[in-house]
């Protein structure tokens, strides 16, 4: 056999929803509705499909590995200088790069648990010792306790806002006040998957601090508002000679032709993003009236997906919710995380839950 690094070796993998077909193929079910994985439940705006149709014959060149179209197009669009942005293929990829970068032997992370599975992932293949955090007694990323959590040996911290897969989130004052207290050497990501879909106040994105402080960068992505997840298309924001050192790591031609031309269409349409923001604050508010009436705790989520805790019958509940046709994302023992869908699908999961409880 041969060697592999014993903290891969004892990794356990990222363990993704279940697709459709598989759903389909295992119990024979023809309608079935997904709601295990975050993704938009709206396909890419229709002049995206168009664009990416137009460029398709061209894929058996390279992409832009520099990613200049897109790069000057979400400048444009934000009005964040050039150089201060990292595309990648997915925020994902940019997190397992920039964990690369930073960890080796000796070194550690910090972050909220439970939080984006691929957190603890990114430790074992930085060789970075994972140190979790409980969240808060309102499922919320516990800022203090980890700020005491942070050693001298711990070189980067994530922190998801909203989390992933509670739906909780940190206000802008809490945020500053815990940059304030991590040390300069120690890089933070503040994981902003789901910022477009927050309504609350008294949020703001982090993304001014990482424009002003070189150990701060902030994760973006196209997966979800725009619902490019299976182009796989995300971009990190920072101060520039600390996103030129950390790419070092990244392979090229990460993000695909079609990726960056969707990406860059897109852009194009934020009166449609508003648009997708009200529809799921109403599903949201739908499954929070739901669960109230049926007294099923859920945490209250600024994220598109809900936190809910079915106890611990969860296991068989969920598998039963699958056999009716409807996948939902058990990641605790007492705990579910369901997506948000379209308002027949939100009503779907409703009636299956009403079914098998």
């Amino acid at each position: 056999m041969p060697r592999i690094r014993p903290e891969i070796e004892s990794l356990v993998r990222y363990s993704p929803g279940l697709p459709i077909d598989e759903v389909a193929r295992r119990f024979g079910i023809v309608d079935i509705v997904k709601l295990a994985s975050n993704e938009n439940p709206e396909s890419p705006f229709p002049e995206v499909s168009a664009a990416m149709a137009e460029v398709v014959a061209g894929v058996n060149r390279y992409p832009d590995s520099g990613c200049y179209a897109l790069t000057n197009a979400l400048a444009s669009a934000t009005g964040i200088a050039s150089e201060s942005l990292w595309f990648g293929a997915g925020s994902s990829e940019l997190l397992s790069v920039t964990s690369r970068a930073v960890g080796g032997p000796g070194t550690s992370f910090v972050f909220g648990w439970p939080s984006f599975a691929m957190y603890p992932i990114n430790a074992s293949l930085g060789a970075a010792e994972a140190i979790k955090v409980p969240l808060d007694e309102r499922q919320r990323y516990d800022l203090e306790a980890m700020s005491e959590a942070i050693r001298d040996d711990t070189t980067l911290v994530f922190v998801c806002n909203p989390n992933n897969p509670t739906g909780t989130y940190r206000s802008s004052d809490d945020i500053d006040a815990f940059l304030d207290s991590v040390p300069t050497s120690t890089l933070v990501i503040v994981d902003e998957a789901y910022a477009e879909y927050v309504v609350a106040d008294d949020y703001r994105t982090a993304i001014p601090h990482a424009l002003e402080r070189p150990n701060v960068l902030v994760a973006r992505t196209f997966s979800k508002m725009y619902g490019l997840a299976g182009l796989r298309v995300g971009y990190m924001i920072g101060q520039p000679d600390t996103l030129v050192s950390v790419k070092k790591a990244q392979i090229p031609f990460s993000v695909n032709n079609l990726a960056q031309v969707a990406a860059i269409e897109a852009l194009q349409y934020p009166e449609r993003v508003s648009e997708r923001v009200k529809a799921n604050r109403e599903g949201i508010e739908f499954l929070d009236r739901a669960l109230a009436d049926r007294t099923i705790e859920y945490a209250p989520s600024q994220a598109n997906f809900l936190w809910i805790r079915l106890g611990p019958d969860t296991t068989a509940i969920n598998q039963a919710l699958m056999e009716q046709g409807v996948i939902v994302r058990s990641l605790s023992d007492e705990w579910t995380r369901v997506s948000i869908g379209t308002p027949e699908e939100n009503q779907r999961f409703v009636h299956a839950l009403d079914a098998v409880r």
